[in-house]
Order: structure tokens, then sequence, then C-alpha cells
């Protein structure tokens, strides 16, 4: 059998929790991202793609993320004729 103090120190834990899990979520830049629609060509990729927009000494892996993020794609393969949004620095 659980003690008082195991139980209310247990329902605390529940109330902390739940309550990160519910409170509201600040976005990652307060800056809002500037982006340019790309109609997909044969033959890109969107690795190629994400080394001709990234900066010089700019990660392109990160620019493969970020270009994922805006587009919801479920994978990093491009289809000739689709549109995608892609940020500009």
């Amino acid at each position: 059998m659980l003690s008082k103090g195991l139980i209310v120190a247990l329902l605390a834990i529940a109330v902390v929790f739940g309550w990160s899990m519910l409170e509201p979520r600040t976005a990652e830049s307060a800056t809002p991202v500037q982006t340019v629609t790309y109609q997909v060509q044969a033959g890109d990729t969107l690795w190629q793609y994400a080394q001709e927009v990234t900066p010089a000494g700019g990660d392109v892996n990160q620019k493969v993320d970020e270009i994922v993020r805006l587009n919801n794609l479920q994978s990093t393969g491009l289809k000739p004729g689709e549109s995608i949004v892609v940020p500009i620095d």
C-alpha cells in the first residue's frame, strides 16, 4: 500500500509533467523566414539544390533539414515538376 506522502509526490510529478506537455511552445525564431518557390527539374536532388543555395561556409545538412521542414517532406526525394519552398539567406 502506498503512503499518503508518496501518493502526493506522484500526483505532484504528474501535474508538473502534465502542465509542461500542455504549455504553448514558442517558434524557433521570432524572425520570419524569407522564401522563394522553386520548381524541381529532372535530375535535381535536394542535396545538390541545398549546396547551391547554402552560403559559403554554411551547413548544407542544416539547409536540407530546413527545406524538408518547410515543405513537410516525408523524404528527401524530389520529383520533376514538384514545387518546393526554399529559404533564402
